[in-house]
């Protein structure tokens, strides 16, 4: 049998959050707090921009931040909604609130409404912060904060960018061929900025970062800086910088829990959840094109969609586990991280990795990662990290999306602001 908590209905508790835990994840930043296991199909998108890797909102435009989460819980929640301006390296700045916001920051989520399908019992959240009530008073990166009402525990948090869009940034891109491992192919990235006239040391004052397709804590600061021309600054990443260019996704539509579906292999109805088997995944998978995409998936929304237990088969094409073999299934529907109960079984009657998970009906970004010691380009907080490109076993060049974001360090309040952000694709 099943048992769900709530967090929103418990009021023993202690009004202040633990420490942040460790998560090894290729999406969750070092100061963030990751979703708990009760929170799922969390979404989290600006009004303008809802399919970018990046949450990013204009400063003093209309956008709105649309956050939407279900909570596994047969009792409707409270939640309070606050926000926490962040540096560059996402530590929090040293900005006050009243410095930052021109609003009482502090929202409250509640009224959730309860799913009318047969299967578990949870409640949908849907709020829309609109930028013109938060009053935002500065541009840079953000944390929002979710806690819960009663206790003023935190929950989690979820990044985004604010940017202010002035000068002009004009980024371009190489891919160069048999320079990664194996022989791979690895991308770098250049960007040409035009100066706007209120930056007068643009070389100490100025910095740029590349960030590939929406993995923020792979963010890389560019160490390529030309300031040789008036009023222009150019910044690339060097050789040694450069991304693996055939980085790999599976995609996985779940609309429909049925057998007409062609991504279900089996379906069974049970009286707690359905469970769902999927045709296997093979290690040598072809790529499809690579478009702009949240990193937070496409849960359904409808009133009535199901959860069910999906299990995932990974086959690695007739080679059976290693002693140290450790392959998680991570995607859109577990901020790509690694946990336990996403780590694969190995079936020795088909030869294959199996991993069940509960998901949404709905359409999702996966992939599946090995752990391996860090490498030249990525630090990791224990000495491991996950390895996207490990199991797939294509060297050639794949679509990717990189976002381009200029840094100004405010010379009077030091704090970071940002100026612009843009996006580029690299296709073969």
């Amino acid at each position: 049998m099943l048992f769900w908590m709530s967090c929103s209905s418990t009021v023993n508790l202690a009004p202040s959050s633990p420490p942040i835990s460790q998560v090894n994840s290729l999406l969750v930043l070092p100061t963030q707090r990751s979703v708990p296991d009760n929170i799922r199909s969390v979404q989290f998108f600006s009004s303008s921009q809802a399919s970018s890797p990046l949450v990013t909102a204009r400063l003093g435009s209309n956008d709105q931040l649309i956050l939407r989460f279900d909570e596994l819980s047969e009792i409707s929640g409270m939640f309070r909604i606050h926000f926490s301006h962040r540096n560059k390296d996402w530590t929090k700045s040293n900005l006050p609130s009243t410095w930052f916001m021109n609003s009482t920051n502090q929202r409250i989520i509640q009224g959730g409404t309860r799913n009318q399908s047969n299967s578990i019992p949870f409640h949908t959240y849907n709020s829309q912060f609109s930028l013109r009530d938060l009053e935002f008073l500065v541009s840079g990166f953000y944390f929002i904060h979710v806690s819960d009402y009663n206790t003023g525990i935190e929950l989690f948090s979820l990044p985004f960018a604010l940017t202010e869009q002035r000068g002009v940034l004009e980024l371009t891109g190489e891919t160069l061929y048999n320079k990664g491992g194996l022989g791979a192919a690895v991308d770098r990235i250049f960007a040409e900025f035009s100066i706007p006239e209120f930056v007068d040391m643009p070389v100490f004052d100025l910095s740029f970062q590349v960030l590939q397709d929406g993995f923020l804590p792979k963010a890389i600061p560019a160490k390529g800086k030309d300031f040789s021309e008036e009023k222009v600054a150019k910044f690339y990443l060097e050789e040694s910088q450069s991304y693996p260019a055939n980085t790999r996704f599976y995609g996985l539509n779940l609309f429909n829990f049925s057998l007409s579906n062609q991504e279900i292999l089996e379906y069974r109805e049970s009286e707690e959840l359905p469970q769902i088997t999927l045709k296997e995944d093979f290690i040598s998978f072809s790529d499809t094109p690579y478009t702009l995409q949240s990193m937070y998936g496409n849960p359904s929304s409808s009133n009535t969609a199901r959860y069910a237990m999906i299990n995932f088969r990974f086959n690695p094409m007739g080679t059976g586990p290693n002693n140290d073999d450790e392959i998680f299934v991570v995607g859109d529907f577990n901020q790509w991280s690694e946990n336990k109960q996403h780590k694969m079984k190995w079936n020795p009657e088909l030869r294959l990795f199996e991993a069940a998970i509960l998901l949404k009906e709905g359409s999702y970004r996966y992939t599946y990662a090995t752990r391996n010691y860090a490498t030249r380009n990525y630090a990791t907080r224990d000495g491991t990290q996950l390895d996207i490109n490990e199991l797939g076993s294509s060297l050639t060049k794949e679509n990717q999306w990189y976002t381009g974001i200029l840094f100004y360090r405010d010379p009077n309040l030091q704090y970071d602001r940002i100026l612009f952000v843009e996006m580029i694709q690299l296709s073969p």
